[in-house]
C-alpha cells in the first residue's frame, strides 16, 4: 500500500498469520493512543499554566467534548467493523458505498453540532455545572470547538474507513501529526508569539481547530493519492437506509457504552466528595494511570476489529476464533504486567504525581483494591471488540451496560455503608469479577455459534440471495 511517498506492505487479512497481523495493526494504533495520551497531558499543562479559573472552565466542557467524540466513535466503529466485512467477503462497491455513507454523515453531524450545539450552548453548560465565574470563559471555548467540529468528525472517519480496509498505519501517523501540531500551536496562540496575540483558553481552541484543519488536509490529500481496496469513487454511493442502519446496529452500542462510562464517572465523584477531595483527586491519578494501562490493550483490540471482520465476511469463522485466543492472550498479558506494578509499585507511582503523604496513602489504597482482577479485563476489551467486528454491537453493549448499571453502581451504594471509603475502591474489582463470569458466558455462545456457522456453511449459502449475488457480481 501505498500513500504520499509512504510505502507500506500490504497485509492478507486472510492468508497472512494471526500473529503477524496483529503486530502490523495493534502497534501503530497502540503507539497513536500512547501519544495522545502525552499529548492530552502537555495540553493540560498548558492550559493549567493560565491559571485555576481558566483550568476549571476547561474542565466543565469536556462532557461535550466527550459528547461530540462518542457521536464520531459511533460512525467510525460500524465504518471499520462493516467495511472490513465488505471488504472480506469481496464486495468491494459496496465497501465503496459504505464509506461514502460515512463521509457524509459526518457533513451531516458537523451542521447539527453547529446548530444545535450553539442554539442550545447556554443550557448545556448550566446542565454541566459551569458556575457563573467560568461560564464566559467556557462558552467562548466552546464556540470556536463548534463552528469547527467538521475538522472533528471528517478526520476521525476517514481514519475509520481506512483502518476497516487493514491499514492502521497511515491512521497513526495522521494522529501523529495532530498531536504535534497542537503541540506547537498551544503554546503560539495561548501565551502569544511572533506577533499573534496571548488568547488564553481561547488559543487552546484556536490551536485544536486549527490542527484537525491541517490533517483534514493531508489526510484527503493522501486518500486521493494512494492505492487501495477502496476507489473512493463517489459513483459508489447510493443513499440507504440499509447501511445506515448496518453502521449503527453496530456503532450506536459503542457510544452508549461510552456516554454511560462518563455518566458512572460523575456519580463516583459525587460520592468521593462526600467524603474528602483528596479521595477525588486519588481517584483523579489512578484513573489516568489506569487509562495508560489500557492503552497497550485497546491498541490490540483495534488491530484486532479488522482481522476478525475480515474474517467473519469471509466465512473463515475458525480464523475469528484464533483472532479471539491470541487476542486474549495477549490482551490479558498486557493488564496482567499492569496489575503486578499496580499492586507492587503503586508507592512509587503516587510519588511520582504526588509528594503529598494523604494523598499518597489514599492513591495506593485506591489502585490496589480497584485493581484486584484487572488481568481478566484484558480478555473482556477483546470480546467487546470481537462481536462488533462481527455485528453483534448490542450484545456487546448489554455486557457492558451490565458492568457499569447492574452491577458498578449498585456496589457503589452499598458497599461504602459497610467499608466506607474503601467501598469505592472494592466496587471497582468486585464489578470486574462478575462482569469476567458473565462475559464467560457470552463467549461461550459466541463461540457456539461461530462452531455452528462452520459446520453449516454449506447450507447458509443457498440462503439471503447469497450465490445469486455473487453469480450476478461475476457476470457483471
Amino acid at each position: 500500500m501505498q500513500g504520499g511517498g509512504i510505502k507500506i506492505r500490504p497485509v492478507n487479512m486472510l492468508q497472512d498469520s494471526i500473529a503477524k497481523l496483529l503486530f502490523r495493526l495493534s502497534l501503530p494504533t497502540t503507539t497513536g493512543m500512547i501519544v495522545y495520551s502525552l499529548f492530552s497531558l502537555i495540553d493540560t499543562f498548558f492550559v493549567a499554566k493560565l491559571g485555576a479559573l481558566p483550568f476549571a472552565a476547561l474542565t466543565l466542557v469536556i462532557p461535550l467534548q466527550i459528547l461530540i467524540i462518542s457521536v464520531s466513535s459511533a460512525t467510525g466503529t460500524g465504518l471499520t467493523s462493516l467495511i472490513g466485512r465488505t471488504l472480506g467477503s469481496g464486495d468491494v462497491q459496496l465497501a465503496d458505498n459504505v464509506a461514502w455513507h460515512g463521509i457524509v454523515i459526518s457533513f451531516v453531524y458537523a451542521g447539527l453540532a453547529i446548530g444545535l450545539g450553539l442554539h442550545y450552548i447556554d443550557s448545556l453548560l448550566i446542565l454541566f455545572g459551569c458556575t457563573p465565574e467560568t461560564f464566559a470563559l467556557s462558552k467562548e471555548y466552546m464556540h470556536i470547538i463548534l463552528w469547527g467540529s467538521l475538522f472533528t468528525f471528517l478526520p476521525m472517519t476517514l481514519g475509520n474507513i481506512i483502518q476497516g480496509e487493514g491499514n492502521t498505519f497511515l491512521p497513526m501517523v495522521i494522529s501523529l501529526l495532530g498531536i504535534s501540531l497542537n503541540v506547537l500551536f498551544d503554546p503560539i496562540f495561548i501565551f502569544g508569539w511572533g506577533g499573534i496575540p496571548a488568547l488564553g483558553l481561547n488559543g487552546a481552541a484556536i490551536a485544536t481547530v486549527l490542527s484537525q484543519v491541517v490533517i483534514t488536509v493531508v489526510i484527503v490529500a493522501l486518500v486521493k493519492g494512494k492505492k487501495a481496496q477502496l476507489t473512493w469513487s463517489w459513483a459508489s454511493f447510493r443513499p440507504s437506509l440499509g447501511v445506515v442502519k448496518e453502521i449503527y446496529r453496530v456503532g450506536f452500542p459503542a457510544m452508549v457504552m461510552e456516554m454511560v462510562a462518563v455518566f458512572n464517572l460523575a456519580i463516583i465523584n459525587r460520592t468521593l466528595t462526600g467524603y474528602s477531595y483528596t479521595a477525588v483527586a486519588a481517584l483523579g491519578i489512578f484513573m489516568r494511570i489506569r487509562s495508560l494501562a489500557y492503552m497497550p490493550v485497546h491498541g490490540l483490540a483495534q488491530g484486532t476489529m479488522p482481522i476478525a471482520s475480515f474474517a467473519y465476511g469471509a466465512r473463515s469463522f475458525d480464523r475469528v476464533k484464533e483472532t479471539i485466543i491470541k487476542s486474549s492472550a495477549l490482551a490479558f498479558v498486557f493488564l496482567g504486567t499492569a496489575w503486578l506494578v499496580l499492586q507492587y509499585q503503586s508507592v512509587r507511582v503516587m510519588q511520582f504525581f504526588s509528594q503529598d503523604p494523604l494523598l499518597t496513602v489514599v492513591g495506593v489504597t485506591c489502585m490496589q483494591m480497584a485493581t484486584l482482577f484487572l488481568p481478566f479485563m484484558g480478555p473482556l476489551v477483546i470480546l467487546y471488540t470481537v462481536l462488533q467486528a462481527v455485528g453483534k454491537g448490542f450484545t456487546a453493549m448489554r455486557l457492558s451496560l451490565t458492568r457499569q448499571v447492574v452491577f458498578f453502581l449498585p456496589l457503589l451504594l452499598i458497599l461504602p455503608r459497610y467499608f466506607s471509603l474503601n467501598g469505592v475502591w472494592l466496587a471497582f474489582s468486585i464489578s470486574e469479577l462478575l462482569t469476567a463470569a458473565m462475559a464467560l458466558v457470552f463467549l461461550i455462545g459466541l463461540w457456539r455459534d461461530l462452531q455452528d456457522r462452520n459446520k453449516f456453511t454449506v447450507v447458509m449459502l443457498f440462503r439471503g440471495g447469497y450465490l445469486w449475488d455473487r453469480l450476478r457480481a461475476w457476470l457483471c
